[in-house]
């Protein structure tokens, strides 16, 4: 990629820092990654994946496995691009980019460690005032003028002498138009040191499951029907599961479930979910029991299937649930056990299991 010329190193203090933020959509991924050093696939097939993301923390470490301890170099710095390769069972496999957008070392992440990104590659500016037009015909609407400086990132062409654009706030807060402008009047700069967003973009409608199911008896029937076929083998009561995927989902209705399957609020730590990772806002009590607002990754699914089956692998395998899975033939005290040990930071976590397995009596699918 070539280097910004002087014209473009004079707009570069008008980037201001810019705060995290996130958007929780991901784009799909490719697929696999065939590694020809080892004959082998190292990735999984997942569509739910970003395509880019970036460093969110001050440094991050980067793995020279999907498992393991082994770092793969220094750490990469607060804002670095990295192109997403495809995921493993635990980790990321990037491609890390350097500050003049040309790619490096090819490595393992922690999703925790990173937040979907805008592309570090193609970045430009205006240099004039310019228009941005709707297509690359020479009658085109125009949508909007271009003051000097405006950061975009080409996405298509040139078709026409024009190249189709993606523009951002200047602070790079948000992605606020996309349409086509003249290759003459713009300029290459190399990616902006901070954080940038991808456009938002939605999952197509064939990937959510439960997301308009006919009513909550129609929620309780699909959940408990897998609850139980599974309790048979892992000991995990089913009136519990059921009462969790109500509580945690909103009976299938929340971003979580809808966007990714997830219907237990289980997080990507130590583990990817069966189609990837998603990134949401979600909320949190501190140890003062005091609700405040946050940024997480979480595993993503294949299907509720999917989804039920980590949350038993879960509770069973997990050394910090022993106690509750000690009380699997009582429900009530099964859920007041997984409260003690740290499944919600809800201090009425238990309670509102209870509630729910008392108000629907759920107690039925144990039997």
């Amino acid at each position: 990629m070539a280097r910004r010329s002087s014209l473009v190193q004079s707009c570069a203090a008008a980037w201001a820092i810019y705060t995290l933020a996130v958007f929780s959509a991901p784009e799909a991924h490719a697929g696999p990654v065939f590694d020809a050093a080892s004959g082998t696939v190292d990735t999984l097939a997942m569509t739910r994946l970003p395509a880019w993301v970036q460093v969110a923390n001050a440094t991050a470490r980067v793995y020279s496995t999907d498992t393991g301890e082994a770092a793969s170099g220094p750490r990469l710095s607060q804002y670095t691009f990295l192109r997403v390769l495809g995921g493993g069972s635990a980790r990321l496999k990037i491609e890390a980019y350097d500050g003049d957008g040309n790619p490096g070392r090819q490595a393992w992440v922690d999703p925790n460690a990173v937040v979907p990104s805008a592309a570090g590659t193609d970045w430009r500016v205006s240099s004039t005032t310019t228009t941005l037009w709707g297509s690359t015909d020479p009658g085109a609407t125009a949508v909007r003028s271009l003051d000097p400086f405006t950061p975009m990132q080409q996405v298509d062409g040139p078709v026409h002498n024009r190249i189709e654009v993606q523009l951002y706030a200047a602070d790079f807060s948000a992605a606020l138009d996309r349409g086509w402008i003249d290759a003459a009047d713009t300029g290459p700069a190399m990616p902006p040191q901070l954080a940038v967003p991808p456009p938002a973009s939605g999952l197509p409608a064939s990937t959510r499951s439960l997301s308009s199911t006919g009513g909550r008896q129609a929620f309780i029937d699909a959940t408990a029907n897998i609850a139980r076929a599974d309790a048979a083998t892992t000991g995990v009561p089913a009136s519990v599961t059921v009462a969790q995927a109500i509580l945690e989902s909103d009976w299938g209705h929340s971003a979580l479930a809808q966007d990714a399957n997830n219907y237990f609020g289980i997080k990507a730590i130590g583990s990817l979910g069966t189609d990837g990772v998603v990134w949401l806002p979600t909320s949190e009590f501190d140890d003062a029991g005091q609700l405040y607002a946050t940024v997480s990754a979480f595993r993503a699914y294949k299907s509720l299937a999917d989804s039920m089956a980590d949350l038993d692998h879960l509770l069973r395998t997990a050394p910090r649930y022993a106690a509750a899975m000690q009380l699997s033939n009582d429900p009530k005290q099964f859920a007041h056990e997984l409260s003690a040990a740290g499944y919600s930071t809800d201090p009425d976590y238990a309670d509102k299991l209870v509630a729910l397995m008392d108000s629907y009596d759920l107690y039925g699918l144990d039997r």
